[in-house]
């Protein structure tokens, strides 16, 4: 059963959130020096070590507190926990057809109709026990949840900060 859960979520992180990102920090390994001071030389979004650390810790209990509204399969709560953007983009027909034929949803005979049934049957049976073990940054507010299973990086999530506080979101 966890292995079907964990293979439910490489799944679904692959299908919901794009291509696993290939490098970015871990919290065992913030940003070096010169990242932290002014960049890099690809060009991409670099933090301090502090704004590294905290960031990682809030997300870390954002997901803490998802992970609890997901086991508890609490619809209404969760879904405080999304962008509009992502709550637009999940609840598309064309999205819930397509995440329909995905090969355990397919085997298993279940056709997504809306949200609540994405929620139910894609996100309740594989983000229960989620843990993020990096996070990479694309700016101050657009925030990779990073995994690792079995050696092989995959988004848990994307998330966007929306005024203070951090939401699932696409982009």
């Amino acid at each position: 059963m966890k292995l079907l859960a964990i293979l439910a979520a490489a799944a679904l992180a692959s299908s919901c959130a794009g291509t696993p990102p290939t490098t970015g920090p871990s919290p065992d390994q913030p940003p070096t020096e010169r990242q932290a001071e002014g960049g890099t030389d690809s060009g991409e979004f670099v933090v301090s070590r502090e704004v590294y650390t905290r960031t990682f810790e809030e997300i870390g209990e954002f997901i803490d507190n998802l992970n609890l509204i997901i086991r508890n399969a609490d619809y209404e709560s969760w879904l405080t926990f999304l962008s509009e953007e992502y709550i637009r983009v999940t609840a598309d027909p064309v999205y819930l057809k397509d995440q329909s034929e995905k090969p355990l949803l397919k085997q298993a005979n279940i056709q997504l109709a809306d949200l609540r049934d994405y929620f139910a049957h894609v996100v309740v049976p594989s983000r229960t026990q989620a843990t993020v073990d990096e996070i990479e940054f694309l700016d101050e507010n657009h925030v990779k949840a990073i995994a690792v299973l079995r050696g092989t990086r995959v988004i848990l999530y994307l998330l966007e900060r929306d005024d203070s506080q951090w939401k699932i979101g696409v982009w």
